[in-house]
C-alpha cells in the first residue's frame, strides 16, 4: 500500500472532527502496509491540515482547536483571584512561605501546570520570590534586618499624649501591630496625633517633629477620629520612608496625590459594601431572605455602605433608620447622650414588620437591643447579627461580623519591608475581608 492509497482510505472512513485516529502500529498492522508508510501518511495529511497531532497523545481528525493562550490566561485570571481573596483575608500571610504548590492546586483544585505558571507570573512581576525548588514566599525589597530598626506607630491623643480614648478595635491593632514588628525584628515607637493643635506627642507630653525622625524605618498610621485628615496628611508627605496607612474614612477622600506614591499604602478594614455583602451572603445561606437594618448611625458613610451591601446581594431590606448621627461618638457630645439613643432606637424597632433576621450596624446596638429584650420591652429577634465581632458580641453571644485587624496589622508592617509588593494591583485601595463569628 502506498502513501495515497493510505490516505485515500483514512478520508473515506467518516471520521469527525476531534476524533483520535489509530496509532501507527495499529494502522500498519490491519491494513497489511509498513510502519513507515503509515508514519509518512500520517505526517502528508498533518501538512494538508486535515489531521493533527499531540505530542504524546497520537493523531486526531481535523484542524487543532485554538486553545489555549486565552484558556491559560482564563484561569491565570481565576487562581490570581483566589490567591487574591486568600491575601485579603489573611490565609496567606506576608510573614511566611506559601502553601506548597500541592496544597495550592488541591485548595484552587487546578492544575499543577496552571499553578506553576500563575506563580512564575507573580515572580516576574516581582511579588514572589523562590530559593531554588523550594516554597514560594514574597519579596522583601530591602534589605535583610540584622538589628533591630524603629518604625512609628501613629495614633490619635489627648493633649497630654495619652491615648485613653483608645477603643477595643484601636487597642487590638496596637497590640497586632507590635506583635508582627517584633517577628519583622522592628521595634515600634508610638507617637500621638493631638489634631487640635496639628502636633505629634510622645507619651509624656513632649512634641516630636517628624524630620527629627528621618532615621525611621517606617510608619503604620491610624486615622480612626481624625476628622481634618489633610493637616495630618501635608505633614506625613514630608517624609521619605513607606507609610502604611489605616484608612477610617469614606474611600473618596483619600488624597490622590499621596494614593500614587509607592511608599504610601492605604488599608480599607470597614468602609465600602463588602462587610454588608459577606453579612448578607451569611444569612442566605441560612435561608434568612426578609430583614430589618436597624441603625441609629444613619448619617455616617459606613452605615449607609453596609446596607448597600445587604441589598446589592438580592436580600429584600427593611430599613429602620435615623440619619440625625454618625458614630457613638456624635451621641457622646449630646446632654443625657445614653437616654437620647436609647429613645432614638426604641423608636427604631418598633417599627420593624415581621422579618427572618434583624441585621445591627455594630454591637453596640446589638447589645441594647438585648437589655430591651431583657427588660420585656421588645420581643426577641427570630436573629441578630452584628457588626465588630467586640468583647460585648461574646458576654451577650451575639453572632458579629468580625472585622480582619490581624491581617491588617500584618500587612501594615510588610508594607514598611517591601513597600508595593502585593497581590493587589499597583494603586488599589487595599480592601481587607472578614468574615461572621457565630457564638
Amino acid at each position: 500500500m502506498t502513501v495515497e492509497d493510505f490516505c485515500k482510505w483514512i478520508e473515506s472512513s467518516n471520521f469527525k472532527d476531534g476524533d483520535r485516529l489509530p496509532s501507527v502500529r495499529e494502522v500498519a498492522s490491519s491494513l497489511g502496509a509498513s510502519v513507515f508508510t503509515a508514519f509518512r501518511a500520517y505526517k502528508k495529511l498533518v501538512e494538508q491540515g486535515k489531521i493533527y497531532s499531540e505530542h504524546g497523545n497520537g493523531y486526531f481528525w481535523g484542524r487543532k482547536p485554538e486553545i489555549s493562550v486565552a484558556v491559560h490566561e482564563r484561569e491565570s485570571v481565576r487562581l490570581e483571584r483566589l490567591l487574591l481573596d486568600a491575601w485579603k483575608s489573611g490565609k496567606i500571610s506576608a510573614d511566611g512561605p506559601l502553601p506548597s504548590i500541592k496544597d495550592l492546586c488541591t485548595s484552587y483544585e487546578t492544575s499543577l501546570g496552571a499553578m506553576q505558571r500563575t506563580l512564575a507570573k507573580l515572580r516576574e512581576q516581582g511579588i514572589l520570590e523562590r530559593k531554588g525548588q523550594g516554597r514560594y514566599y514574597f519579596r522583601n525589597t530591602r534589605l535583610s534586618l540584622t538589628e533591630p530598626k524603629e518604625i512609628l506607630l501613629i495614633m490619635r491623643c489627648n493633649a497630654n499624649g495619652d491615648f485613653n480614648c483608645l477603643g477595643e478595635r484601636e487597642l487590638q491593632f496596637m497590640h497586632n501591630v507590635y506583635a508582627s514588628a517584633h517577628r519583622r525584628n522592628l521595634k515600634p515607637k508610638v507617637l500621638g496625633y493631638f489634631e487640635e493643635e496639628s502636633a505629634f506627642l510622645d507619651a509624656g507630653g513632649k512634641r516630636i517633629m517628624l524630620e527629627d525622625c528621618r532615621g525611621c524605618f517606617g510608619a503604620v498610621v491610624s486615622t480612626m477620629l481624625v476628622f481634618d485628615i489633610n493637616k495630618l496628611f501635608a505633614k506625613l508627605a514630608t517624609t521619605r520612608f513607606p507609610v502604611a496607612v489605616w484608612w477610617e474614612h469614606p474611600l473618596y477622600d483619600i488624597p490622590r496625590a499621596l494614593k500614587k506614591e509607592k511608599r504610601f499604602a492605604f488599608f480599607n478594614l470597614a468602609f465600602g459594601e463588602f462587610p454588608g455583602r459577606i453579612v448578607g451572603r451569611f444569612l442566605k445561606k441560612k435561608g434568612l431572605t426578609r430583614i430589618a437594618f436597624v441603625s441609629p448611625y444613619h448619617m455616617s458613610m459606613w452605615s449607609r455602605d453596609r446596607l448597600k451591601g445587604l441589598k446589592n446581594v438580592g436580600l429584600e431590606v427593611f430599613e429602620a433608620t435615623d440619619a440625625s448621627h454618625a458614630s457613638p461618638y456624635d451621641f457622646m457630645q449630646e446632654p443625657r447622650a445614653h437616654v437620647r439613643y436609647r429613645q432614638i432606637l426604641m423608636s427604631l424597632v418598633k417599627k420593624i414588620p415581621p422579618v427572618d433576621a434583624w441585621v445591627v450596624s455594630n454591637d453596640r446596638v446589638g447589645v441594647e437591643l438585648i437589655s430591651f429584650v431583657n427588660q420585656g420591652k421588645i420581643p426577641r429577634p427570630p436573629y441578630m447579627v452584628s457588626f465588630d465581632n467586640s468583647t460585648d458580641s461574646y458576654r451577650n453571644r451575639l453572632d458579629s461580623f468580625e472585622f480582619n485587624v490581624e491581617t491588617l496589622a500584618e500587612q501594615s508592617v510588610f508594607h514598611l519591608i517591601s513597600p508595593g509588593v502585593t497581590l493587589y494591583k499597583k494603586g488599589d485601595f487595599r480592601e481587607l475581608s472578614g468574615h461572621v463569628v457565630e457564638k
